[in-house]
Parts: C-alpha cells; structure tokens; sequence
C-alpha cells in the first residue's frame, strides 16, 4: 500500500504537493451568482492574478462582475460598494485573500498561489500608488517597497 501524504492528526509531515489550475474557471466561477459574494471575490482573484500576485480591476469593475437581479425591477445591478468592500473582507478573514485587497486590487495569498503571467517582482502600481498618498498625507509614516 502506498505511504500516505498525512501522518497521524498532524501536518508535521505534509509535503505540501501543487497543481496549476485554469483562470477562465475561476472566472466562470466569480460570475455564479449562487455563490456567497466573498468567495465570488475571491474566484475573481483567482482567475485574474498575475505572477506578483495581484489582480487589477478598474473602478467598479468587481462591482459589476458581482452584480445582481433587482428584485424590484428584474434588471441587473452592480453591486453597492459597501457589500464589495465586506466580500473582500470576509475573504480576507477566511484566508481565501492576502490582507491589503481592495476592490481595485485583490491579492492572492503568496503561500498558497504562485504563477501567473508576468513577472513576480513587478510592483503593482494600484498600492504603489496608495503607498505614495499615505506618505503625502502623513510624511512620518515609514512605507516599504515604495
């Protein structure tokens, strides 16, 4: 019989095995509208990040992708920004997304994704640039990698 990948109760000995996966799926997935929006979000994230980790949306961008049937009227809207900023932080809290996510830039945990196209160590120019307004705004405030 085969050694198994787990010992006992403990990860003590978990190899910690990877497989790729297919970005349009998770895409397809952050559209399923029978899924809890947090992890629609993070599907998004999924399905989108490059090799740095980041995936760039614009203004209102994940919004819409989250979108919803209006019951009232039947048409479909975007969904309120206070619902995608809640998303994001649930995803965050259940581990799905790296802290530092915003609704124009989702990141992906780096110690459970790796790959994508492009470069690793590109910088991502949406927190390079929250970076640079928080050192204007507040000149004592000491900001890594910007």
């Amino acid at each position: 019989m085969p050694e198994s990948r787990f010992r006992g109760v403990g990860m003590s000995d978990w190899r910690n095995p990877w497989s790729r996966h297919y970005q349009s799926t998770w895409m397809e997935r952050a559209g399923n509208r029978s899924l809890p929006d947090w992890l629609r979000v993070a599907a998004a994230a999924y399905g989108s990040h490059k090799a740095n980790g980041h995936a760039m949306f614009g203004r209102g961008d994940l919004a819409c992708l989250l979108a919803r049937v209006n019951p009232e009227t039947g048409e479909m809207a975007c969904l309120d920004r206070r619902h995608v900023y809640r998303a994001i932080e649930l995803a965050v809290e259940y581990g799905w997304l790296a802290p530092g996510s915003t609704a124009r830039c989702l990141i992906v945990p780096g110690h459970a994704v790796s790959g994508g196209i492009g470069n690793p160590t590109d910088v991502c120019p949406q927190h390079v640039k929250a970076a640079a307004k928080a050192k204007a705004t507040r000149p004592d405030l000491k900001v890594v990698g910007a």
